[in-house]
């Protein structure tokens, strides 16, 4: 018998990093110029390389989805980025619907209530969870990829615009986000940098565009504040 469902999630955290320790890729490459605080590019690349580098990390994480005339959806939560592609994530939802979620790389696990034990994310109906807002490398992962295109909105604080599909893998596991036209949906992602070259703060600000012959426009904000 477990002592405690900490002491159980724990356990299977560190089984799941026994495993991957073994099979570990490299920390993410340092960028090939000097950092420039100056320049959006060099600012992002410097602290995002220095952000997923971290050993671990903590980062809690609020948003809200909100379609016209309907009540908003709001999550709450917090995660652990244990070790490289180890993520523990704990949130909860309108309604009080609260969920305990472990991933590693490709496999999620998610803590049943009604059978008291861990299922797959697959068998929790939950596909993907652990990814998105929720995952912060997910976020990084994505805005490295765009460096070259971001501006500097105030000393460490530059700002991204995304559409499509890097929209698409951001906001993953937010919602049913299948009847998102990603083509006509935009978000703006903004990235506060502190005095160690590292990301302190993301936010999302998103309209996003349903299909269907009477497509709507819902709105979606989120902000993940990152501890070292």
């Amino acid at each position: 018998t477990w002592p405690s469902k900490t002491f159980e999630t724990m356990y299977l955290l560190i089984c799941i990093l026994t495993v991957l320790r073994a099979c570990q890729g490299d920390s993410p490459a340092k960028p090939v110029t000097p950092l420039t605080p100056a320049d959006a590019a060099s600012l992002l690349e410097h602290a995002i390389r220095n952000t997923r580098a971290q050993a671990s990390y903590e980062t809690t994480f609020q948003s809200r989805a909100q379609k016209p005339g309907s009540a908003p959806i709001d999550y709450k939560g917090s995660a652990v980025w244990v070790a490289p592609q180890v993520l523990y994530v704990e949130y909860t939802a309108t309604g009080g619907d609260h969920k305990k979620i472990v991933r590693a790389g490709d496999s999620a696990w998610v803590y049943h209530t009604l059978v008291d034990d861990w299922v797959s994310d697959a068998e929790a109906g939950m596909a993907g969870a652990g990814k998105g807002i929720q995952n912060p490398d997910d976020i990084l992962a994505a805005a490295a990829g765009h460096t070259a295109d971001a501006k500097l909105v105030e000393s460490g604080l530059a700002e991204l615009k995304f559409t499509g599909q890097t929209l698409a893998k951001i906001l993953k596991g937010q919602g049913n986000v299948n009847d998102l036209d990603w083509d006509k949906s935009s978000a703006t992602l903004r990235i506060r940098v502190d005095e160690q070259t590292r990301v302190r703060q993301l936010t999302v600000d998103a309209v996003l565009q349903t299909k269907g012959e009477k497509p709507e426009s819902l709105t979606y904000t989120a902000q993940v504040d990152v501890a070292g």
